[in-house]
């Protein structure tokens, strides 16, 4: 049961940024192709061209629902996208095109029901699409899909009774839920992820002052009707059956 909502939260949320975000760093790549020419080898050159347009195809692949594809694109250009931001760390264009990439590749893994899959792919996508973040903190579309990575992280740790590792997701998807209700309360994507934080850092450290804290969120969730339903168990749980 988990693993599903895991799996759908990850679909729904990606969705919202990914695409846009992909474009622009895409088209970005290419220019940055273009000036930096000479210090590439012809190559390289084309390998980067091939990355950037089996990424464009991949995109045309997951709206039509074929996520076959979208592997058979992806998994031979991420290497090339990789290397790409190897080259400049500090682009930021560029980090979003290779968070994009993997968020992608993992939302067609979890499609095609291979849920293991997924986690190493939003592993390595959550400090990129941090960085893009952190650049533009206004952007809801990146913000959602940051804090929906982390909790799923979080979540996939605990099934793997790895508490350890879980907590940082959560702090840190609560950190980022946090800032962006201060800047958009009404916010549903987000007040589901507060309240899934909150619920996780209780389980990763036992402490009940999270519990204490989720209480209020889950009543605001319920009362508005904008309980996830991956939230829906928990919110019952802990404040009782509506």
């Amino acid at each position: 049961m988990l693993k599903s909502a895991v799996t759908a939260l990850f679909l729904s949320a990606a969705a919202v940024a990914a695409p846009a975000m992909a474009q622009e760093a895409a088209a970005s790549a290419g220019q940055s192709t273009q000036a930096a020419a000479p210090a590439l080898t012809p190559e390289q050159v084309e390998a980067q061209n091939k990355a950037i347009a089996d990424f464009t195809a991949a995109q045309q692949a997951q709206a039509a629902g074929n996520h076959a594809e979208v592997i058979a694109k992806m998994e031979p250009a991420l290497p090339t996208i990789r290397e790409i931001v190897a080259r400049d760390p500090s682009n930021i264009q560029n980090a979003g095109f290779l968070a994009s990439a993997l968020t992608i590749t993992a939302n067609s893994q979890g499609a095609l029901g291979k849920i293991d899959a997924i986690a190493p792919l939003y592993k390595e996508a959550a400090p990129q699409w941090m960085k893009v973040y952190e650049a533009d903190k206004a952007n809801a579309g990146v913000r959602n899909t940051l804090v929906a990575i982390l909790v799923n992280l979080g979540n996939y740790n605990l099934t793997k009774q790895d508490k350890m590792a879980a907590k940082p997701h959560f702090e840190q998807a609560l950190a980022i839920a946090k800032e962006g209700r201060a800047a958009d309360p009404a916010n549903a994507d987000l007040a589901n992820a507060e309240f899934s934080s909150l619920i996780g850092l209780n389980q990763s450290t036992g402490e009940a002052s999270y519990l204490e804290a989720a209480k209020p969120v889950g009543t605001e969730l319920r009362e508005k009707g904008i309980v996830s339903a991956a939230n829906k168990p928990a919110v019952d749980a802990i404040l009782g059956a509506a």
